[in-house]
This record gives C-alpha cells, sequence and structure tokens, in this order.
C-alpha cells in the first residue's frame, strides 16, 4: 500500500510538472505575441506622430487648401475690412 501511495504521489507530481511546463510555454509565446503586437503598435504611433507634424505644417495646409478645396490667396486689394 506504501509502494502504491509513493507512486500514485509522484505521478501526480510528474503531471504537475508537465502541465506546468505546458503552461510555461503557452505563456512564452502569448509573451511574444503581445510584445510583437507592442511593437507593431509603437511603429504605427511613431508614423502618426510624424505624419501629424507634417499634416500640421503651414506649407502643407497651404498646398492642401490649393489642390483639394481649390483655394486661393487672396490678393490684399480685395480685401474689405469692416469698422465696428
Amino acid at each position: 500500500m506504501k509502494l502504491f501511495g509513493l507512486v500514485f504521489a509522484l505521478s501526480v507530481f510528474a503531471f504537475g510538472v508537465v502541465m506546468m511546463r505546458i503552461e510555461i510555454n503557452r505563456s512564452g509565446r502569448e509573451i511574444g505575441r503581445l510584445q510583437n503586437e507592442v511593437d507593431i503598435k509603437r511603429a504605427r504611433n511613431q508614423y502618426l506622430e510624424l505624419e501629424a507634424i507634417r499634416l500640421e505644417s503651414p506649407q502643407t495646409v497651404q498646398q492642401l487648401a490649393q489642390e483639394t478645396l481649390h483655394l486661393r490667396r487672396t490678393p490684399p486689394q480685395q480685401v474689405i475690412v469692416l469698422e465696428d
């Protein structure tokens, strides 16, 4: 009976070790996948920050206004200032 108890205890221990190892491997793969996702999101964020800076520049705004909205600068002689 003692031998059965010892074998049973060792079997439970071995099963626990195997399950722990499987979980460690799964966790490692998940950590790798999440790290890859974080790297992709950081690169995307950096790209969007640079794009925002580019789009905020006066030259870009003027170019987009001319190309997209067909806006042009008003000549000074056509500007009418209204007094209060």
